[in-house]
Formats: C-alpha cells, sequence, structure tokens
C-alpha cells in the first residue's frame, strides 16, 4: 500500500513542487520540493497551546531528509529545522531562510 502512496507524493511533487537539491555535507541529492509560506503551525505539546506562522517545506520521504540539511530551489536556500509530519512517502519540514 505504502508503493501507492509513494507515486501519489511523488506526483503532487511533479505538479506543485519545484526542481530542488537537498544539500547534505558535500553531497548534493536532485529532487523535487514544493515550499509553503507563512503555515499556521501548532506548537507540539498540550500545555502551552499557540500557533505561529512559520515557512514549510515537503519533500519525497526517500531523499532521507534530515534537520540541518539544506534544501535549494533556484537561488533560494532553506534549512531544515523541524520535522511536521512523515507519512511515509512525503516529509514536511518546519524552514528557515538561509
Amino acid at each position: 500500500m505504502l508503493g501507492a502512496f509513494e507515486r501519489l507524493g511523488q506526483s503532487v511533487l511533479r505538479r506543485l513542487g519545484q526542481d530542488a537539491f537537498l544539500l547534505r555535507g558535500a553531497v548534493s541529492t536532485p529532487t523535487r520540493a514544493n515550499v509553503e509560506f507563512d503555515v499556521a503551525v501548532s506548537t507540539p505539546d498540550g500545555y502551552n497551546e499557540g500557533a505561529f506562522m512559520r515557512d514549510v517545506v515537503t519533500l519525497p520521504s526517500n531523499t532521507q531528509p534530515k534537520i540541518g540539511d539544506v534544501v535549494q530551489i533556484g537561488a533560494d536556500s532553506y534549512i531544515l529545522d523541524g520535522l511536521l509530519a512523515n507519512n511515509g512517502a512525503l516529509v514536511r519540514y518546519t524552514v528557515q531562510k538561509s
């Protein structure tokens, strides 16, 4: 079943994403990425409930991105700084523009 979700995720990124590179040290992996700006993100704990605005990037999970990696889309670079979701096919991270 995961194969169907991977194909769906790849299809979404083909349509909505842009050509990008995932940079980890000296390794550069070509991929597709979708950046969303000013997304309302809620706090992860149940004690200090609130929301804040962050930029979010979606990547295929088979690229195995990690916090601290850099996604380069054209002239813009984004540092992955927090994992939001991983459904096995796509991963979403909060990012900081560098």
